[in-house]
């Protein structure tokens, strides 16, 4: 990314975690998307005692994406933090989500509560995607 780097992203996300509304884990997700265009889309995740209305980041900022217009098209990068001392990766229903509204070249950057992990890209997290062509 151009504009950026790794730890302004960092430090973006880790602003941007203390947001979430954790109250039964604690554990804090944050989640940026990068236009092209210089536009940030932010997401964070979003408890319910309930369990099942849940939103991941990811979901939440790929929801204000689409609600503000923008598409796959209009994506520089996506990154993603996670509170936690490894690697923390998409949700399942988060990765099929990436699958259907980002290329699945799309790069996507990894943090943890310590440190860059490295960039990846949908089809990293979910290389056999439930697709369209699946349909048909």
């Amino acid at each position: 990314m151009s504009k950026l780097n790794q730890e302004e992203v960092y430090a973006e996300l880790k602003k941007l975690k203390e947001n979430a509304y954790v109250p039964y884990s604690k554990f804090k997700v944050s989640c940026i998307i990068y236009l092209k265009n210089g536009i940030k889309v932010f997401g964070v995740n979003v408890e319910n005692a309930a369990y099942n209305p849940t939103i991941c980041a990811e979901r939440t900022a790929l929801s204000q994406l689409i609600t503000q217009g923008y598409n796959k098209n209009d994506i520089e990068m996506i990154a993603l933090y996670t509170d936690s001392n490894k690697f923390g990766s998409p949700c399942g229903t988060c990765r099929q989500t990436l699958s259907e509204l980002v290329f699945e070249n799309q790069s996507i950057w990894v943090y943890n509560n310590k440190e860059f992990l490295g960039c990846y890209t949908v089809k990293d997290f979910l290389p056999y995607s439930f697709s369209f062509e699946n349909l048909t």
